[in-house]
């Protein structure tokens, strides 16, 4: 991996492929490497940012709390210290709540925008309160006990049991993390807004993509996400859960490319 400063971070990333450039934004207590089907697959068209998110990978770790608006501009600094003007962005759960903030806050920074196993809304009153739970539970026990329970949420149940390689790969990027570092970042998500109102006046072709059998992002918030941006697609796919990424990385890829010619970014 590269790396360089921004946003007063060292940011680690991954610079792949040539072309029209498409910055992919990870989730939550994983790291760059979910992403790598979708490099693989679009390499040979398109040039491809993967960081690793702040307090996650190899990119610095914070000590002190910091919010998903902070982690956008991450991604524009970065973006801006790599000498790309603009790129199209994709953002995968938490990176997908990146992306929104990213939109609103640096709008001539994306030139499309796919949200990938996401929502616009914030945390209902239960499930802050579930995060703070799990911040406990991750400081008190561990980092693979945390790991140990977040998986059978991440994958549709059949193909946990079919595919244990990608699953001890997730395990191994949670692992890899930082007690300290997943309970900030909870924080970060449990404190942001609702990016709803925002959203509509995004004039940026989107797409969102997901599974229908998610357990962490219900389908309607997905629904409701793709309603709520004016040129917007989408793709729910059946039988896939949480992780769609690795779970169908191939429609996965085949929608970031039909957003990115939709975009006019393309070879």
């Amino acid at each position: 991996m590269k790396s360089t400063r921004a946003n007063g971070i060292t940011i680690a990333y991954e610079d792949r492929g040539s072309g029209p450039p498409l910055l992919l934004l990870h989730g939550f207590s994983l790291d760059h490497s979910m992403w790598a089907a979708q490099v693989e697959q679009l390499e040979r068209s398109y040039r491809l940012i993967v960081p690793d998110l702040r307090g996650l990978g190899k990119t610095e770790k914070s000590s002190q709390p910091f919010s998903v608006a902070d982690m956008a501009d991450d991604a524009a600094a970065l973006l801006e210290a790599i000498d790309i003007p603009a790129a199209a962005a994709a953002g995968f759960s938490l990176g997908g709540y990146v992306l929104a903030q990213l939109l609103v806050r640096h709008p001539l920074k994306v030139r499309a925008a796919a949200f990938v196993s996401t929502q616009a809304d914030a945390d209902t009153t239960e499930r802050a309160e579930a995060r703070v739970k799990t911040m406990r539970f991750v400081v008190d026990e561990g980092i693979e006990a945390f790991a140990e329970a977040f998986i059978p949420q991440l994958f549709y149940p059949e193909y946990t049991s079919s595919h244990p390689e990608e699953i001890a790969q997730t395990r191994g990027a949670i692992e890899g993390q930082r007690p300290a570092s997943i309970a900030l970042l909870l924080g970060a998500m449990r404190e942001r807004e609702d990016m709803s109102p925002y959203l509509k006046e995004v004039n940026q072709p989107c797409a969102v993509i997901g599974g229908a059998d998610d357990a962490l992002v219900s389908p309607q918030a997905m629904r409701d996400l793709q309603e709520g941006l004016p040129d917007c697609t989408i793709e729910l796919i059946d039988g896939v859960g949480h992780m769609s990424t690795v779970e169908a990385p191939e429609i996965v890829s085949a929608e970031l490319d039909r957003l990115m010619r939709r975009a006019g970014m393309w070879m």
